[in-house]
């Protein structure tokens, strides 16, 4: 048996969260691998698309119960000291192997890493503190497990990309290569492999943005700044959030406070000519990967992250800050439309997910 911790998981109310944890399932799931779900958030235990899902409690009545063995494997996503942490200590002496995939801020200090917060996001001294001081324990409780579980060859680390492989040895301060470690990037959704983008005739807009809206490493004001300097394009923004409860929203720009299902999201971008998606912050930024995959010309920014996510993808625009602070020529994506190109494979299954299947099937 395959175990596999979460913070959140999909159910029928709230299909999006950790979908990334929930598209790896899938597979598995089709590899013949016996796989269950500890979300740690969900207060009952259910079924997703076929994929078992426990509690939090239900998992620790089966380690009280004696019921995981030498045989089992536990697969950590985005480790939680305060969930995934105490349940780690109490099996990792009883399975076969302990996985730990690092996907960002669960092994970064947030205050260096983070952006600024918009102003109306900012907290308190005191709160800034506390974050200060849970940050600095929880790198020093993730760096003790690591090293405790290492030592009885139990371990293997998976990164999501490069970038995160070498912050994740800066922010624990020790050499990753003495673990057993693999950097595997998460895989695009399959409706953005199978298709290929197709702009339609009558265009809802100009730009499509995809962002949660409050949260600044995601760059909505550069999106509106960039709006305001070339006010006759139009921009279409898919989102939830306050930002524009606090912040003037240019005419040229209309916002759907909704998400959008990835079965649906394909065709949604066929309504648009471009996608813009500036980040502050990434370890990959699976949206931009999968809309770039899909053969849409994107902007997104130039940052370490996303030269090595999409440095070669002929349909993404990788662009500076002054970028969003100019006026500019549409015809600049014009010669780069459905295009797909030698790196659409790259975030393709047999390149992501079938090489964490060959090491759950080789642990």
């Amino acid at each position: 048996m395959i175990f596999i911790l979460c913070q959140d998981y999909p159910n029928k109310n709230h299909k999006y969260a950790m979908s990334y944890v929930h598209s790896r399932n899938i597979v598995y799931k089709a590899r013949d691998l016996d796989i269950t779900v500890v979300s740690m958030s969900a207060k009952e235990s259910y079924s997703y698309e076929e994929i078992k899902v426990i509690t939090k409690s239900d998992f620790h009545k089966l380690i009280r119960a004696g019921h995981l063995s030498s045989s089992d494997i536990v697969v950590s996503h985005a480790p939680n000291v305060r969930s995934h942490i105490p349940c780690i200590n109490k099996v990792y002496s009883k399975v076969k192997q302990i996985i730990v995939v690092f996907h960002g801020h669960e092994v970064l200090y947030t205050s260096k890493y983070y952006p600024k917060p918009y102003d109306f996001k900012k907290t308190s001294k005191f709160k800034k503190a506390i974050y200060n001081i849970y940050d600095f324990f929880k790198i020093k409780i993730l760096k003790k497990l690591l090293l405790k579980i290492n030592k009885v060859k139990k371990l293997k680390i998976i990164f999501v990309s490069e970038w995160m492989k070498t912050q994740a040895a800066f922010c624990l301060n020790i050499d990753v290569d003495q673990f057993d470690t693999y950097v595997i990037n998460n895989n695009a959704n399959m409706n953005f492999l199978i298709n290929n983008y197709s702009r339609e005739s009558n265009t809802l807009a100009d730009f499509i943005t995809v962002r949660p809206l409050d949260e600044s490493k995601y760059s909505i004001d550069l999106v509106v700044e960039f709006a305001k300097c070339n006010p006759e394009l139009k921009f279409h923004i898919y989102g939830k959030g306050m930002y524009f409860k606090y912040n003037e929203k240019p005419e040229n720009i209309e916002v759907f406070n909704e998400f959008i299902s990835p079965k649906d999201f394909p065709l949604l971008l066929n309504k648009y000519k471009c996608a813009i998606m500036p980040t502050r912050l990434d370890a990959q930024g699976v949206m931009v990967c999968e809309i770039a995959t899909y053969g849409m010309p994107v902007v997104t920014s130039n940052i370490e992250v996303c030269q090595e996510m999409l440095g070669e993808f002929k349909n993404v625009y990788l662009v500076d800050l002054n970028f969003f602070h100019q006026k500019v020529d549409l015809n600049f994506i014009e010669k780069n439309i459905d295009i797909k190109n030698e790196q659409n494979a790259k975030f393709d299954i047999e390149n992501t997910v079938e090489k964490e299947v060959e090491i759950l099937k080789m642990t």
